[in-house]
C-alpha cells in the first residue's frame, strides 16, 4: 500500500474508486472545490493499477501523488486489491471499512453502480457495504486475516489462540459516513444534482494530465485511448453537457439515493424555464 497524508484529522469528503485517475475524471473538480472551502478531502484507490495497458503501478503512484497535490487533497492511499479483479469479498470490505474508521469521512463518493468496467461497478457495491460494516461496533478486523488464503500457519494458530493480529483496527471506534453519493460520469444516467466546477475546470484538467503514462500519445493502447489532441475537447464537452443541465458552464454529475429535503422553496437553485 502507498499513502499520502498531511493530517490525522477526520476527512470531510472521501472519494473511493477502483483505479488511480478514476477520481480525477469523475469528481476531481468537486474535491478541489471542497478543499478551497476549507474541507479536508481524501482519495482511496482500491488498486495499484498494475494491469493498465499503459504505464506501470510505479508510474501511476508518482502521477497520483502529483494529481493529489494539484487537487489539494489532504489524504490519499492505494490498497492492494488486484487490478482487474476488484471483488466484493468480505476481506476486501474489511480493508475499506478499516479506512472508513481511520479517516472518519462525513461524505463518501462512490462510483455509480453500473458501467462498462467491472472494477468500477464492483467498487460501488464494495464501498457501500464497507461503509455499513465500518459502523458495526462488534466488527473484528482479525477475521480478514482468518479468511485470507495468504495466511501463514503461524498467523492462523495465533488467531485460534486468541492472540490479536490487528488489534489496532478492531479498537478503532465504529464510524459510518452521513452521506454516500455516486459519481455518474462513467455512465449515461440523469444525475440527481451537479456541482459547478466552472472556475476549477483548468486545474481539474491539469490534475488529470498529471497521468502522463495514460494520456500521452504512444503505441500501446492507441486503439483504446483518444489522441492527446482530442482529450481536452472530450473532457470539455462532457463538463459542458452537465454544466448545461445545471445552468453553469462546467459541472460534474452525481446521484443520491435519498429524497432531498427543502426548507425554503424560494432558495431552490436552477431555473425551471
Amino acid at each position: 500500500m502507498s499513502t499520502l497524508s498531511f493530517s490525522n484529522a477526520a476527512l470531510d469528503v472521501l472519494a473511493i474508486a477502483a483505479h488511480r485517475d478514476d477520481v480525477e475524471q469523475t469528481c476531481g473538480g468537486t474535491l478541489l472545490k471542497m478543499a478551497q472551502r476549507g474541507r479536508r478531502t481524501g482519495i482511496l484507490d482500491l488498486t495499484q493499477g498494475e494491469m493498465g495497458t499503459r504505464g506501470t503501478a510505479e508510474d501511476r503512484a508518482r502521477e497520483a501523488e502529483e494529481a493529489a497535490r494539484i487537487l489539494r487533497v489532504s489524504w490519499r492511499q492505494a490498497l492492494d486489491i488486484p487490478d482487474g479483479r476488484v471483488e466484493n469479498t468480505f476481506e476486501n470490505r474489511l480493508k475499506v471499512a478499516r479506512v472508513i474508521r481511520e479517516q472518519r469521512p462525513r461524505v463518501v463518493i462512490l462510483p455509480y453502480w453500473k458501467g462498462r468496467h467491472p472494477d468500477h461497478y464492483t467498487a460501488s457495491m464494495l464501498g457501500y457495504e464497507a461503509c455499513f460494516l465500518a459502523g458495526l461496533a462488534k466488527l473484528d478486523f482479525r477475521l480478514a486475516r482468518a479468511t485470507s488464503a495468504a495466511n501463514s500457519a503461524e498467523e492462523s494458530a495465533s488467531l485460534r489462540a486468541g492472540r490479536p493480529q490487528d488489534a489496532g483496527a478492531t479498537k478503532l471506534p465504529p464510524h459510518r459516513p452521513f452521506k454516500i453519493i455516486y459519481a455518474t460520469l462513467y455512465y449515461d444516467v440523469r444525475p440527481t444534482f451537479v456541482v459547478d466546477i466552472t472556475e476549477l475546470f483548468e486545474t481539474r484538467f491539469q490534475a488529470l494530465m498529471a497521468y502522463k503514462s495514460q494520456f500521452s500519445d504512444q503505441e500501446a493502447g492507441k486503439d483504446l485511448f483518444p489522441a492527446q489532441a482530442e482529450i481536452r475537447a472530450r473532457i470539455e464537452a462532457i463538463a459542458r453537457f452537465y454544466g448545461l443541465l445545471g445552468g453553469v458552464t462546467y459541472a460534474e454529475p452525481f446521484l443520491q439515493k435519498e429524497v432531498g429535503l427543502v426548507e425554503d422553496l424560494t432558495l431552490i437553485p436552477v431555473k425551471s424555464i
